[in-house]
């Protein structure tokens, strides 16, 4: 796969390390994975059941808020205002997408 870069946020997918405008970003594994899920798919909704399957897996049977959550943590990360999003974004009733 190959790096990925949108809106000021470097994906170095062999280093598995993460910089936000040139500042190096600490993410734990699933919010890493979360990330490279969003962006590979950028512009695109990418459902809840989806992004379970493919950053947990299709055998996790624990509750999807866990997405919530790691999603909630990702923008704490990455946006300038979390509270106000512009690159992971909720598409309502069906999961999220990133957006450059």
């Amino acid at each position: 796969m190959p790096n990925l870069r949108s809106a000021g946020v470097d994906v170095d997918v062999e280093a598995r390390t993460v910089t936000l405008d040139g500042s190096p970003v600490a993410l734990r594994a699933k919010e890493y994975d979360l990330l490279v899920a969003l962006m590979s798919n950028a512009g695109k909704v990418m459902t809840r059941e989806d992004l379970m399957s493919q950053v947990w897996d299709e055998h996790w049977f624990g509750s999807t808020k866990t997405l919530d959550v790691h999603v909630k943590r990702l923008r704490a990360k990455i946006e300038p205002d979390p509270g106000n999003p512009r690159y992971i974004l909720t598409v309502r009733g069906l999961g999220y997408k990133f957006e450059a």
